[in-house]
């Protein structure tokens, strides 16, 4: 039982680095492209909730994997995991005031999402 939740933990820990890993990357590349392309702040956002659902997607595929176990509960906790690590490190770094109810309900979404991929992850067939 112990060595299935540490099994359990670690994807999630890799899962949630590989999250993170696109996020600085596409993070980077969108202040290089707001800097010489001169982005409105409506392109930011939009590029900014992709790359939530991309990272999510990415952290998802990593932690489970094609006929992955919990698929479910494991994509639904690594987004709301994902999720709230970006809030933290956002008010962290001195970010605005946001709305709290904006938040959570990124977050729902966000755990939905995590929790359909894990699902559709999860039920097809492993390669091997």
């Amino acid at each position: 039982m112990a060595m299935t939740r540490r099994r359990a933990a670690l994807s999630l820990a890799r899962g949630l680095m590989a999250a993170v890993g696109l996020t600085l990357v596409w993070m980077a590349i969108v202040a290089a492209l707001a800097v010489w392309a001169r982005l409105s702040d409506g392109w930011i956002m939009a590029l900014n909730q992709a790359m939530k659902l991309c990272a999510i997607i990415l952290g998802a595929t990593v932690a489970i994997g094609r006929g992955g176990e919990r698929g479910f509960f494991t994509g639904m906790a690594l987004a709301i995991l994902y999720m709230v690590l970006g809030y933290t490190c956002y008010v962290l770094l001195g970010g605005g005031a946001f709305a709290v109810g904006d938040m959570l309900g990124e977050i729902l979404i966000g755990a939905a999402i995590g929790a359909i991929v894990g699902a559709v992850l999860a039920n097809m067939k492993p390669r091997r």
